[in-house]
């Protein structure tokens, strides 16, 4: 019992022995981490002052509906504009970033970095012309493909209405020939009944088509008026801090001092403790 009590009290951590520890090593302590907080000091005045732009970019959209997928519209700006790129060195300014807001569906996110307030909001002014010129193009072969398509309605709704002319004129010689012969040969008259009958059908079934043809081209003239089509536009206006985003100044020393008050402590700890060993070997 009584080894192990003395065991216990030689286990036991001394605080009275620590901070005598601490106040005889206080002199290293306060050189390594003022040496360390030096050298962050001298880096933060040292380092280039890196700002930040960015900006919030409401895509092209037709009837609401963005024109392209707003996913692959953000690869492609990433690929195109080195966003994230690890195994390559890119000078500032770069964009930092592109993204999707959380439930939407026709907005992107773009930041920028630079050495200045103007080359980052410079890059992020190229990057919103390059997507509003990708846009465009973009609208623009959607509203030649249905100007196409308004032309190719047209053409057939000239078509269907010459048709409709000749066999209303048809049934209307039909029925003129019907009048004449109705009493003198039967036969004949029920014959052109038929035929105006068939040319009626005929005639039913064209004015469908061109109630649809109509109906297709006033929705396609209504797709492409300026009520429906949005270009890709700056949401608000763009955002420039008035201080750089690095180097943290105020952190960067804090953590520096905390970090080499750490070190300095546990190197003095270690040094008593070598100084202890070394002792220990000489009595014995």
């Amino acid at each position: 019992m009584e080894n192990n009590a003395q065991c216990i009290h030689e286990d036991t951590i001394d605080l009275h022995e620590l901070l005598a520890i601490l106040k005889k090593r206080r002199k290293l302590i306060w050189l390594i981490a003022g040496f360390i907080t030096l050298i962050a000091i001298m880096y933060v005045f040292i380092a280039k002052p890196i700002y930040e732009a960015k900006t919030i970019v409401e895509l092209a959209q037709i009837n609401k509906q963005p024109i392209k997928n707003p996913n692959d519209l953000k690869e492609k700006l990433e690929f195109i504009f080195d966003v994230n790129e690890k195994n390559k060195k890119i000078e500032l300014p770069i964009v930092k970033s592109i993204e999707l807001p959380k439930k939407s569906k026709s907005l992107l996110v773009i930041t920028t970095n630079g050495y200045s307030n103007s080359s980052a909001k410079k890059k992020l002014e190229e990057v919103v012309a390059y997507l509003s010129a990708l846009q465009n193009k973009e609208l623009n072969i959607y509203i030649q493909t249905q100007m196409e398509n308004i032309h190719l309605i047209k053409r057939d709704l000239e078509r269907y209405q010459t048709l409709v002319k000749q066999i209303e004129k048809d049934i209307a010689d039909y029925k003129e020939k019907l009048l004449r012969i109705s009493k003198e040969d039967a036969a004949l008259a029920g014959i052109y009944s038929i035929e105006i009958g068939k040319k009626q059908t005929e005639l039913n079934s064209l004015m469908y088509k061109i109630f649809q043809l109509k109906n297709q081209l006033r929705n396609i003239n209504l797709s492409i008026s300026p009520l429906n089509i949005q270009k890709s536009s700056i949401v608000g206006k763009v955002e420039v801090l008035d201080h750089p985003i690095k180097p943290k100044k105020k952190l960067i020393i804090t953590v520096a001092f905390i970090t080499g008050l750490m070190l300095s402590v546990f190197l003095a700890f270690f040094l008593e403790f070598v100084e202890g060993f070394k002792e220990k070997q000489s009595d014995q």
